[in-house]
């Protein structure tokens, strides 16, 4: 014969009631898991507006909204490395680089204007440079062209006089170290087609810090 009494059976078979501390308990389960699971989703489509340019933007030409579009894109938390929809853009900026139509804009490409007209020309120096040689800081540019068969380089000869750094920056390699420096020359329109020259054919240019300057 059982042991268990009616009250005891009857408390027992009872369906839990909605103030029982399980059914609680297992309904903020629920409703932690729909929110984080919403969360998530959110979070991993998440979109920022950022300006991309609307056409092709050259090398020292003006950057501003007639020139810019918005786009909404992922970019995993990298705003600060790209010019966002939800600031004022500044006047007078001008783009160090080539950017393409479409391509976003990355702000280490956006340039105050210089109010004496010069452009900015990202230049690559292969070994070290002096450390003298920074932003503010005048350089005269030396050129060495290859010879015909490509293969070394003809005897160097002073291309640029007196130009102004606007920057620098080491250049690392694929494995970690330092392989050269860029620097950012400010030059005039009338300099720039012998600077560019010599980059498109992929001269060797060198720079020699020159502590007075020179004329512009």
């Amino acid at each position: 014969m059982s042991s268990a009494t009616p009250n005891a059976d009857t408390a027992r078979l009872r369906r839990p009631g909605w103030r029982d501390p399980r059914l609680l308990i297992g309904l903020l389960l629920v409703i932690g898991s729909i929110i984080g699971v919403v969360a998530l989703v959110g979070a991993l489509d998440r979109t920022v507006p950022v300006y991309a340019a609307s056409e092709d933007i050259s090398l020292g030409d003006p950057v501003g909204t007639e020139n810019l579009e918005i786009a909404e894109v992922r970019i995993d938390g990298l705003e600060e490395r790209y010019l966002t929809a939800d600031e004022e853009v500044p006047d007078g900026l001008r783009s160090s680089v080539f950017i393409g139509a479409g391509e976003l804009v990355p702000r280490r490409a956006l340039k105050q204007g210089d109010p004496l007209g010069r452009k900015p020309v990202a230049v690559g120096i292969d070994g070290t440079v002096a450390d003298a040689i920074v932003a503010g800081s005048h350089v005269d540019v030396w050129a060495a062209a290859q010879d015909d068969a490509g293969r070394s380089y003809e005897e160097p000869e002073r291309l640029l006089e007196g130009i102004e750094v606007a920057g620098r920056e080491s250049v690392e390699s694929a494995f970690g170290g330092t392989s050269g420096t860029e620097l950012e020359l400010l030059v005039t329109d009338e300099q720039l087609p012998d600077l560019l020259d010599v980059l498109a054919n992929e001269a060797k240019v060198t720079v020699v810090y020159s502590p007075a300057g020179g004329s512009e």
